[in-house]
């Protein structure tokens, strides 16, 4: 090495020249998001969300079994070889739970940490340390990330391609490609995110000036990864709504690049995600050698994060060529969180290991504001997951009442229904429950003990009303009611002989009802009717009492 090279080697030595804090307090702060997304699996819905559905009815037979050539199909475009097994043990194993999905979703997760930890240089040392590794965790477990771990499903098929090629990155930033080319493979059966490993693999070669078959080889992989891909059949797609620009291509991309610090505002990811393109294209424009010359130190042990903020770009780039006929929102779907996260990574450790002076000599306060930053603003990401959860409960019922125009208006696939009973799984297993006490799908409910529910007269705090009348069986059933102002503990269907045929979710956010009653802004409900009931009654409980809701409003 040059003493040109040691000289900016040293340069590029990160130092936290701000006041030392105890070190055990960083580290106590590593957790923190992990045990916060945790919690958030642990309370998401138990019934599962729109893909697993279609994937596990795609991938096993109506009698359960697992259907193995079928693995070898796409959906949307991406591989389900991975996620299909799992999808289908989650069913065999886990009565199809949710939350079963999410937990597993952390769990990568933290593999993903782990490997991320173990790229980062010798040379980044002391509290500047701890306080990246925290920053890492609170970048990958962000609020951001939440439908990975609320909507399990989504979480688990991203993540069985990312973590494998993130393996790939690290393993070949170490010197060894051959096992970097297992995972890549591994990745590119899990995930269509995983397809440019290739492309970052031979980069990160090119960078360091390895031997020629460290580029070449990569390289071939990615040629038969294509051709495999254009293999399977696929169904004839439907023209753009829009009219689709190379301007819409690039929004779309930079948006997604951007998204975790956007706060769900279109421009706002236009803006971070150009400014962190430019940063990448900065770090790695400086850290080129010369014509002829050999890379510095420091740019071959900070290879796997040029790697990582090439394959981020790239897979912006692919959701740019494939989802900009959506529209440039499309690009800030939950979906594509994690991948942006991962662009947030490797902006964070370049800027520390690379950036300006102010950058690499004020660590600890960088990445600790940083870390609160993303996580504050993926607040609105999370708000936009768990809305999704209160219309749950209503789908585990219509599945039990076989209402399957319900199904079908929900854009869940009713073709699910048989492996889901002949597998027993949820919500055909024995722990399936209306929420209401002893009272369950042809129970029989004695009228004279169930109290009148008024409608709202002045600032009543205890009313109802069934908005979608009349109630019938196989369709949409909605409304609100408030007891002493706080919102039912379950909603029963009743038909004319007082026997329980539907039911479904409470605690629906109804922010109007709030300013009506002066009661909670989750009053609102969504029930459904096994198909052929006709004038039908709402039931709402709250503890051991029923209350009838008398307020039926005609729909539209």
């Amino acid at each position: 090495m040059t003493a040109v090279e040691d000289q900016r080697t040293e340069v590029l030595r990160p130092v936290d020249r701000a006041p030392r804090a105890p070190r055990a307090l960083l580290w106590l702060l590593v957790p923190i998001p992990v045990l916060l997304a945790t919690a958030e699996a642990i309370r998401s819905p138990k019934m599962n969300f729109n893909d697993y559905w279609a994937i596990l009815a795609k991938v096993t037979g109506d009698d359960g079994v697992l259907r193995p050539l079928a693995l070898f199909k796409l959906y949307n475009e991406h591989p389900i070889a991975l996620v299909g097994p799992v999808f289908w043990l989650d069913a065999k194993l886990f009565d199809a739970a949710n939350q079963a999905l999410g937990l597993f979703s952390v769990a990568l997760v933290l593999v993903l940490f782990a490997t991320l930890v173990s790229m980062l240089p010798a040379r980044l040392t002391g509290n500047a340390r701890v306080a990246v590794i925290a920053c890492l965790s609170a970048l990958l477990f962000s609020s951001s990330a939440l439908e990975f771990f609320g909507m399990g499903m989504s979480g688990v098929h991203w993540l069985v391609g990312i973590v494998p090629a993130v393996l790939a990155l690290r393993f070949a930033h170490r010197g060894n490609t051959a096992v970097a080319v297992v995972f890549g493979v591994i990745g590119c059966f899990g995930h269509g995110a995983a397809f440019p490993i290739w492309v970052s693999l031979a980069m990160m070669a090119w960078l360091r000036r390895d031997e020629l078959w460290r580029f070449v080889l990569p390289i071939g992989f990615g040629v038969l990864t294509l051709a495999l891909w254009l293999l399977p059949s696929r169904q004839p797609g439907y023209p753009s709504s829009t009219l689709v620009g190379v301007d819409t291509m690039l929004g779309t991309a930079l948006a997604m690049l951007g998204q975790v610090w956007a706060a769900r505002s279109t421009d706002v990811a236009f803006a971070t995600g150009t400014l962190t393109a430019a940063v990448f294209a900065f770090v790695v424009f400086q850290a080129l050698p010369k014509k002829g010359a050999r890379p510095a130190q420091s740019t071959v042990d900070d290879s796997g994060w040029f790697a990582l903020a090439f394959h981020v770009v790239l897979v912006a780039i692919m959701v740019g060529f494939s989802r900009s006929r959506l529209g440039t929102a499309e690009a800030l779907g939950p979906r594509y969180a994690m991948v942006a996260l991962l662009g947030a990574c490797a902006l964070l450790v370049l800027l520390v290991l690379r950036g300006p002076r102010l950058a690499r000599h004020h660590v600890v306060p960088l990445a600790l504001t940083v870390a609160v930053m993303t996580y504050a603003v993926g607040s609105a990401q999370a708000t936009a997951v768990r809305e999704n959860y209160p219309r749950q409960p209503m789908l585990a019922v219509a599945m039990r009442v076989d209402a399957r125009a319900v199904i079908d208006s929900m854009n869940w696939s009713t073709k699910v229904l048989p492996v889901l009973r002949s597998m027993k799984a949820y919500p055909f297993s024995d722990d399936f429950t209306l929420g209401c006490g002893r009272y369950e799908l042809g129970s029989l409910v004695d009228m004279s003990r169930v109290k009148e529910l008024p409608g709202p007269s002045g600032v009543s705090r205890t009313a109802g009303a069934v908005e979608t009348g009349p109630v019938v069986g196989n369709s949409k059933i909605a409304g609100w009611a408030v007891l002493d102002g706080e919102a039912a503990d379950c909603v029963l269907v009743v038909d004319g002989s007082s026997e329980v045929v539907g039911g479904g979710a409470v605690d629906v956010p109804r922010a109007d009802v709030a300013s009506t009653t002066r009661g909670t802004g989750r009053g609102g409900w969504n029930a459904v009717a096994r198909p052929g009931v006709e004038d039908g009654v709402v039931l709402v409980g709250s503890e051991d009492q029923l209350y009838r809701i008398s307020l039926v409003i005609k729909a539209g």
